[in-house]
């Protein structure tokens, strides 16, 4: 009797398996080889950096699926269910899906001697990811780095046809390392040999020859601009009013996206100059410009400055570190009250968050994410707050208790921090927390 989605998910891991002793990739890769390197199957694009490697793999997947390509896409953390992180069509793998996919790795780990306990949960979810995608022949695989570059998952991959970076940052500096020379040096070995590599259009210069310099020793193209551009006009807390200039230079299209914030022109720029030289590559076959004027048009962004309601205003965004709180609070700026309810997980940068936090005209309620092992205590994030200078605070036992207590707020409500706070605000709406 085979075992059921429940069943296999109690059994897995739910710790980051990074012991020095072990070289991950290389197992990850004897466990694809064994199942007949079901990656290669299908063109790849692998995407890494601190933020906006969500905002990127979905607007070019978007792009690709306006484009009439079938597109899987692999991407973290999971906004509702753990499922979602593996799409094809913008359609969530099934719990029978993911079942079918988990009975050919166990055969795999079988025949190598290995056992589940061998690979952690994120391991797990990128082979289920690589197998669902090669049964049901993707044309397009997006990969997103969960913790990005030599360490990650994702580099089992082996090739992949083009190499995206986001922006870098700070960011997991106890395994990736604690300077940005380190963390851009751990995250450019995703490079591949001959790969055509994409650099963020604003990377900081640091970060930009570290990457350089990877791509030139694998023999990689690399790219930060190109002629389509993107510039913003203007900008609310729910979408971005900007002009695209594309393949006809002498013609400017205006339109709406809902990718919020300024911080995502960037994220538009960097998926625009993907899109240059992908049409460049596939000239007989290249994305028009109506495709694409289509696809930014219509491509949501769960999770990033998503509007969930009116009456009051609920708005959240999964700004987990420094770079997304400063992006965020640049975005709220002065112009008005906001309440703030917040909760960090502890191995975050949390402290720095703090002086970009105080600019806000804001009171903010403190909470936990939905984290056991991780979730940092509302009383270690209220005495950070207070030693900022930060004296509107409160703190909240649970998200429901935080929402009930500004059921009749008349400022925007924004909710941040980690995406395991803000993947449950949904719910919590549902089940009455504004009542």
């Amino acid at each position: 009797m085979s075992e059921t989605y429940e069943q296999i998910i109690e059994q897995i891991p739910k710790t980051m398996l990074y012991e020095d002793t072990i070289d991950r990739i290389a197992l990850l890769t004897q466990i694809l080889s064994e199942l007949g390197s079901p990656q290669s199957a299908s063109q790849n694009i692998h995407i890494c950096g601190t933020n906006g490697k969500g905002s990127t793999g979905t607007i070019i997947n978007h792009m690709l699926r306006t484009h009439h390509q079938k597109v899987g896409h692999f991407s973290s953390p999971a906004m509702y269910d753990d499922l979602d992180q593996i799409t094809i069509d913008g359609v969530a793998i099934t719990e029978e899906e993911f079942v079918l996919a988990y009975t050919q790795l166990k055969k795999a780990l079988s025949s190598l001697a290995l056992t589940q306990a061998d690979i952690s949960i994120f391991e797990t979810y990128f082979i289920i990811c690589v197998i669902h995608f090669s049964i049901n022949d993707v044309d397009w695989a997006i990969y997103e780095c969960g913790l990005g570059g030599g360490l990650d998952a994702t580099n089992a991959l082996g090739q992949s046809d083009y190499t995206i970076f986001t922006k870098i940052a700070m960011d997991h500096m106890g395994i990736l390392g604690d300077t940005l020379e380190a963390i851009a040096t751990t995250k450019a070995e995703i490079i591949d040999d001959t790969s055509t590599v994409i650099n963020y259009p604003s990377q900081n210069p640091i970060v930009s020859k570290i990457i350089k310099q990877a791509a030139l020793k694998h023999n990689s193209k690399i790219y930060n601009d190109s002629p389509f551009q993107v510039s913003l006009v203007s900008a609310n807390l729910t979408e971005n009013i900007v002009d695209l200039r594309l393949s006809n230079v002498n013609h400017t299209e205006r339109l709406s996206v809902q990718l919020a914030g300024k911080f995502q022109i960037d994220n538009l720029q960097n998926a625009l100059n993907w899109a240059y030289i992908y049409n460049q590559d596939h000239s007989s076959d290249s994305i028009t410009d109506y495709e694409l004027i289509n696809a930014l048009h219509a491509v949501p962004l769960p999770g990033r400055m998503e509007l969930l309601q009116r009456n009051p205003t609920i708005i959240i965004d999964g700004a987990h570190n420094v770079d997304s709180i400063k992006a965020l609070t640049d975005t709220l700026g002065r112009t008005q009250h906001y309440h703030m309810i917040i909760g960090f997980l502890k191995d975050k940068d949390y402290t720095d968050c703090m002086p970009f936090l105080k600019r806000l005209d804001a009171d903010f309620i403190l909470t936990e994410p939905y984290n056991s092992e991780r979730f940092l205590s509302k009383e270690t994030l209220e005495q950070t707050f207070k030693q900022a200078g930060i004296t509107a605070v409160t703190t909240s036992k649970d998200l429901s208790t935080a929402l009930h207590q500004l059921k009749d707020a008349t400022s925007p409500i924004i909710i941040t921090g980690s995406f395991y706070l803000i993947n449950h605000v949904r719910t919590a709406i549902e089940e009455g927390a504004l009542q």
